[in-house]
């Protein structure tokens, strides 16, 4: 561990080196952030991120960080928890709670409470009324390498009923090319939210065919050599379940799998990508389309639609999300 910068109210930001034989990952107390992941006999870093801390005090995009206390959209800013109306941070044109408003997870310093070679565990508080949210909430990520593998454990409690959804907010790029285009995606799934110019469910699930979503077959990420917009949610169930394959991403000779436990995933291209005059690890600004993140979450705005998966917690209770994303290189030989 050691001491990567400091946040503007002066307190250390640290950064941690994990990794196995074949993975490096480097991670930041700042949003626990995955500030970059290195395959072996790969030289360009596999998500986006950038060399020096002072982006990431702005990091519109949210690059690489654990997102919460509620990931993705809740509309208006608004829920109803234990028959009480909530009015939250609105941080998505003043309208909407995005991520977990101004200074959600993604924002604040997290505490390194343990680490080894392998595995790095942070933890932050969320007090109770942060953000417009009830509760005292005590979140803990945990990431962990092996072999050409990452786990993402992330763990919550509550000492009040709230709404919990968290998610890690990494934008993939697996060729290092300025866009995503020339990436291939499989999405296990083959119902999706419609939802509005905001990204508001506007329905419940429809088929993804109708949306020319359906990625249940390798499909490009590029029509005529331009990107492909999406930032939509997959509706992969209903409920938590156990870990299992939810997307395939490949570029070149790498490609990725992502199997989770969460009943939804979002997919974002990243058409509102724009890093500014700020380079990322390809010594290049990141504008639209760099990367695309895919997040494995509950639902977005479940605490305003009936049917959706539950976003409650209550204080009996523990939230649990594990996250696992499979790294291979057809080049190597020792691929495993």
């Amino acid at each position: 561990m050691k001491l990567f910068g400091h946040m503007p109210n002066g307190e250390d930001v640290f950064q941690v080196i994990i990794e196995s034989n074949d993975l490096q990952l480097k991670i930041l107390s700042l949003g626990a952030i995955i500030q970059d992941i290195r395959v072996r006999n790969v030289t360009h870093s596999l998500v986006l991120g950038y060399p020096k801390l002072e982006p990431y005090f702005v990091n519109s995009g949210k690059l690489g960080a654990v997102v919460g206390r509620y990931a993705n959209r809740i509309s208006n800013g608004k829920a109803k928890i234990d028959g009480k109306i909530y009015s939250f941070n609105k941080n998505q044109n003043e309208t909407h709670t995005l991520h977990g408003g101004t200074n959600g997870s993604a924002a604040r310093n997290w505490k390194i409470i343990e680490y080894d070679k392998s595995k790095v565990k942070l933890l932050d508080k969320l007090p109770d009324g942060h953000m417009g949210f009830p509760g005292n909430l005590t979140v803990e990520t945990t990431y962990k390498v092996n072999k050409k593998t990452v786990d993402i454990f992330i763990e919550a409690c509550t000492d009040k009923t709230t709404i919990c959804n968290f998610t890690n907010h990494s934008y993939f790029n697996l060729d290092g090319a300025k866009n995503i285009a020339n990436h291939n995606l499989i999405v296990n799934c083959d119902k999706v939210l419609p939802v509005d110019k905001d990204g508001i469910p506007i329905s419940k699930p429809i088929s993804a065919k109708e949306l020319n979503l359906d990625f249940k077959n390798s499909r490009k990420l590029s029509d005529q050599g331009k990107p492909t917009e999406i930032d939509h949610n997959f509706c992969i169930s209903n409920i938590r379940q156990s870990l299992r394959t939810n997307a395939i991403v490949s570029a070149k000779n790498i490609s990725l799998e992502l199997l989770s436990t969460e009943p939804g995933l979002q997919i974002y291209t990243g058409k509102g990508i724009d890093s500014g005059n700020d380079e990322g690890w390809g010594k290049f600004p990141y504008k639209e389309f760099a990367g695309i993140a895919i997040e494995p979450q509950i639902w977005p705005d479940s605490p305003n639609q009936s049917g959706f998966p539950n976003p409650y917690l209550s204080p009996n209770e523990k939230y649990k999300h594990h996250t696992r994303v499979k790294f291979s290189n057809s080049n190597d030989k020792s691929n495993r």
